[in-house]
């Protein structure tokens, strides 16, 4: 029984290590992108990538201030794909591209202004 229990354990710890030493990650670029139409890649030597992120939210991100870093990541993005999936919005949302966006300081927050 414990021959049964180590065996998948030791196949989905090699799978772990091997998805993180070849740097694959998912990409999830949306419609209307630069360059690309609208889907999901699997992208090996993806190190600037997060497990799933796409390009909008790496450059919403402060390391990546400049102007046209969208249609840089989706340069680079293009040539590193493996793999071509269907486009998924939830996945899009989940990577939150609009982060920056959202998150205020504490300092700017509607109640804070409202109580000062």
């Amino acid at each position: 029984m414990k021959l049964l229990l180590q065996i998948p354990t030791v196949i989905v710890v090699l799978l772990i290590l091997t998805i993180w030493l070849a740097g694959l990650r998912l990409v999830v670029v949306p419609p209307g992108s630069y360059r690309l139409t609208a889907t999901t890649a699997l992208v090996f030597q993806g190190h600037g990538y997060r497990l799933l992120d796409s390009p909008q939210a790496m450059c919403n991100r402060p390391a990546h201030p400049t102007r046209d870093c969208d249609a840089i990541a989706t340069n680079k993005l293009a040539k590193t794909a493996l793999l071509r999936l269907p486009y998924s919005q939830w996945l899009y949302e989940y990577t939150e591209p609009d982060r920056s966006k959202q998150a205020k300081l504490i300092g700017e927050t509607p109640l804070r202004s409202s109580i000062e």
